[in-house]
């Protein structure tokens, strides 16, 4: 080894932990508590509480829903790194899993709430980001070689992408009905009697939920395999929208299939979507829905267009028009998800 490689080996065998390894996890940390403060003027203002209650929350709920892109920033930050020590990793892949801390603060509500024990589920993620925290901590800060990006899973891409493509279909139906609930409820439920004779058939429904597990279990390997090595802004976004989609449709399945059918054996309309009789907004739980939603439609439009400009590059499509579309994509991902948490929070269209 050459006295400069191991002038730097030496220093990085000494750094110490670095701040931004710790942001998603603390981000993370802090996310549920700035929904019970949100709460909290909440219940003040139908108090009759004045103009700062609802000035404090508005800030607390645009926070929440802005808070996980911090942990994306910090994961495409450590993305950029040339050289990765064990820590470096681990701390990377904890931001990518806290800028996905809205359905895993659902999924987790939910379990508890199975569980008979609603309220531990703020002290059980608690407890788990502070670990993480000590966990990176403590890990290993030797540099380790860097890694070229694997070639070995370009089938599975193309599948995964095959699969993506067959659910964007069916996305394209339930976003649009959700966008009839500016309407009202009664013309998101007639538009999803409607859409549900094709996919809640007994065909299409189990097909369904096995390429969403598929879509699960190969995104879950990809990311593990990339998150490792260096990587862009464009690709450390495309990889956490992955990440956070994992999180997203667990959730999904886990309400509709188990806490709507199987435990309360409930109808998932619109009701059920939104919290109902209180609403997302009056709620101290079901706040938690509202940043979920949001971003979950706009990291599904975005990691559609993720893949499209993939498609693109591809196929010979200059770099700068590609991102160009995808920039596109996200402004419209965006634009879907905004009227969509608008109609679920209550706004409504009248035709006279």
């Amino acid at each position: 080894m050459q006295t400069n490689e191991m002038h730097t080996y030496a220093q990085a065998c000494e750094a110490k932990p670095q701040p931004e390894w710790f942001i998603g996890p603390i981000i993370a940390l802090i996310y549920p508590f700035t929904l019970s403060c949100f709460n909290f003027y909440s219940v003040a203002i139908t108090q009759g509480a004045g103009v700062g209650s609802w000035l404090m929350a508005g800030l607390m709920l645009t926070i929440a829903i802005f808070m996980p892109l911090i942990g994306l920033l910090a994961a495409i930050r450590l993305g950029r790194d040339t050289l990765h020590s064990p820590a470096e990793v681990l701390a990377r892949r904890v931001a990518m899993v806290s800028a996905a801390v809205a359905p895993i603060f659902v999924f987790t509500g939910v379990i508890f709430l199975l569980l008979g024990k609603p309220t531990w589920d703020i002290g059980f993620l608690t407890a788990v980001w502070v670990t993480l925290i000590g966990w990176i901590a403590c890990s290993d800060r030797t540099p380790a070689k860097p890694k070229r990006l694997a070639v070995n899973h370009q089938t599975l891409r193309f599948w995964h992408g095959v699969a993506a493509a067959a659910v964007v279909v069916y996305l394209g139906f339930h976003f649009s009905n959700h966008l009839f609930g500016l309407i009202g409820p009664e013309a998101h439920m007639a538009v999803m009697k409607v859409f549900r004779v094709v996919y809640r058939s007994a065909v299409i429904e189990p097909l369904l939920t096995l390429t969403f597990v598929f879509l699960i279990g190969s995104g879950a390997w990809m990311a593990w395999r990339l998150t490792d090595r260096q990587a862009d802004a464009i690709r450390t976004f495309q990889i956490a929208g992955g990440v956070f989609l994992i999180f997203a449709i667990t959730s999904h399945i886990n309400a509709v299939l188990y806490l709507a059918r199987v435990h309360f054996q409930i109808d998932t309309d619109w009701g059920f979507a939104v919290g109902a009789p209180n609403g997302m907004l009056k709620d101290a739980w079901s706040i938690r829905l509202l940043p979920y939603y949001f971003l979950a439609v706009f990291y599904v439009i975005s990691h559609a267009f993720c893949g499209l400009r993939g498609v693109m590059l591809a196929h010979r499509v200059s770099d700068r028009t590609a991102t160009r579309v995808l920039v596109a994509g996200m402004v419209f991902a965006a634009l879907v998800a905004s009227v969509i948490i608008l109609a679920m929070s209550g706004m409504r269209l009248h035709f006279d």
